[in-house]
This record gives structure tokens, sequence and C-alpha cells, in this order.
């Protein structure tokens, strides 16, 4: 018995593992090329917001193989995007209005009001990150009379 349960125990792990480092790897493009994309996933009050962060070049390749039409806001290096789901139910929460804050290494900050991307159930903006180092991306956000707040930290190397 204690061999299934560790065994069970390993197996998700593992699962649980690999299912985020390919998650990472996957972009939002549905075209034959994977993406590199830095994904992030935190819980917040019974909802899970999902970071993505993702250069502009590899944006400009995925919104150029879903046949969108968007251009890549001038001065910035990436695009960074937010996705809200209901914890218990997964459904996108798409009725948001969310800032988001940028603060590079040497705690110089950004702060833009993300747009709604119908097609993507998504939020997103442009960022300018122009050097290495670790970056603060923070958001808030309000679903009709909620308010929450998530952030992570993101490596550029």
């Amino acid at each position: 018995m204690k061999k299934v349960v560790l065994s069970f125990i390993i197996g998700t792990a593992a699962l649980s593992i690999f299912s985020s480092l390919s998650s990472a790897q996957h972009g939002h493009g549905h075209g034959s090329t994977p993406m590199k994309m830095y994904t992030r996933e935190v819980i917040v009050e019974g909802v899970k917001v999902t970071f993505q962060i993702m250069g502009n070049e590899e944006h400009r390749k995925m919104l150029k193989e879903m046949k969108m039409k968007e251009d890549i806001e001038p001065g910035t290096t990436h695009n960074i995007t937010v996705i809200l789901k209901d914890e218990k139910n997964q459904k996108e929460i798409t009725n948001a209005q969310i800032s988001m804050k940028v603060v590079d290494p040497k705690g110089k900050d950004q702060i833009k009001t993300l747009r709604y991307e119908e097609t993507m159930k998504s939020y997103d903006a442009y960022f300018n990150l122009p050097e290495k180092g670790k970056y603060q991306v923070m958001i808030l956000f309000k679903i009709g009379e909620k308010k929450g707040t998530a952030g992570i930290h993101y490596e550029l190397k």
C-alpha cells in the first residue's frame, strides 16, 4: 500500500513538473512552431491568474500565424498577457478591469491598463524590458465589486 501511495505521489509530481515545463514552452499560437513564452500561474481569492510573457519578435510570429492584424507598440520589447479564470469552474473572466505595473531591475516602473482581446479571452499590453535582470510584474484587477492583486517575478536572461 505504501509503495502504491508513494508511486502515485512521485508520478503526480513528475506529471506536474512536465506539464508546467511543456506549458511554459507552448505558446498561445495554434501554428506548428512552438512559441517561446514564459508562463506562470498564481491563485488569488478564487481567481486563477495566468501571466504570459513573450518577446515582441516571438509575439509578432504568433500574431502572423494566427492571422491577427495587430501592431506591436513602438518602443517596447515584450508583450505581457494575463488570463483570468474562476478557480472553481475554470471559466474565463472576461469582464475585468486590469492595471499592470512592471518594475525593472533598477526600480523604474511602467504602469498600463491592459486591454481585453476577445479572440484570445485574455488581457494584454506591451512593455519595455530593456535589460537583463529580475522584473516584478503585478496586476490590480477589479471584477464587478471584487478587487484583487497578483504578481510574479520574471528573470530576463
